[in-house]
This record gives structure tokens, sequence and C-alpha cells, in this order.
């Protein structure tokens, strides 16, 4: 299917390529069919666009990318509906909000997304641990970590981001 997005402009969409989220994003119920799409090949970010509405992409990122040591306790009642075979099936991202300073970017731990890319199936969940909150420093997570690498890659790709955000107007 063919698929017009404000910041993609038209993609063509697989029905194999789907990712169902039945009860949808926080926030966001209604919207329950997307597609992960690569931001670029080296960039460690990539866009999880709405298949119902084109104008919604968020930014997501692995959070072990910036936060080795993250871990995501969930109950079999939480995850049920993803049909996991086994934990190393399961696939966590976060959401990335990028405001006008990249270097302020923070990721969500505490309502991250796990996905079973065998069945093409996803969850958001809301973790209890008190450590993990909506907004975590992605630059100073990874100077806590010591990755300057990878720090200058992550704040190249987010003014890249801010960038498309800023011409597009859009999520």
């Amino acid at each position: 299917m063919k698929l017009q997005t404000s910041r993609f402009r038209e993609i063509e969409v697989q029905d194999s390529d789907i990712i169902t989220l039945p009860e949808g994003l926080v926030g966001f119920p209604e919207l329950t069919r997307y597609v992960i799409l690569d931001h670029d090949t080296d960039s460690p970010f990539k866009w999880l666009q709405s298949v119902d509405d084109g104008t919604m992409a968020f930014v997501i990122i692995s959070p072990l990318t910036f936060r080795p040591d993250y871990t995501v306790e969930v109950s079999e009642d939480e995850i049920g509906s993803l049909a996991l075979d086994s934990a190393d099936d399961a696939v966590i991202s976060v959401i990335v909000t990028i405001p006008m300073d990249p270097k302020k970017m923070s990721a969500n731990l505490k309502a991250p997304l796990i996905f079973n890319l065998k069945n093409r199936r996803g969850k958001q969940v809301i973790v209890k641990d008190p450590q993990h909150n909506t907004k975590h420093f992605i630059m100073e997570e990874i100077k806590k970590h010591a990755r300057k690498d990878l720090q200058t890659e992550i704040r190249q790709t987010a003014q890249h981001i801010q960038e498309q955000e800023s011409k597009t107007g859009s999520t």
C-alpha cells in the first residue's frame, strides 16, 4: 500500500512490515498500526511512523544505546498479547523528544515500547521502577557511560531531525 506522510512524503508499505499495537500509544489509542523506518543507515534513531495517520511519526531509539544497564520488568499479563516465545524475541525501544536545543533531547524510559518482530505485534508498557521516568536526558546518560563517539553522532543526528521537523512542522 502507498502511505502519504508529512515527513517522508509517499512511502510504500508492505502488509508484512506493519506492526500492530492493539492498544495504541499513551495519548494515541486510536493509532494502532505502525512501521519502523530507519532515520539513515548509520543512525541509532528510527522512526515509528503511523500507518493510520500519516502526520504522526515518533523518533525512537534502543535504550541500550545510551543506557546499557536499562532493564524492563513486566508481567505476563502486561505483555501476554505479544505472544513472545522467549525474552530474546522482544525488541525494546523508547520514544525520544528532541527540543529546539538537541543537547536536551530526552527519552521516555518510563513507558518503553516492546515489539515482537516475529508476529509484528507491539505494546507500550508503563514501568513501575522508580528510577525510570519520562525524561532521561540522552546526552547526560552517554556522558555517564563515556561514549564520546556516540555522543557526537547522536548530537549530529538530533540536529538533523530537528531541522527536518522545523521544515515540515510535524510531530
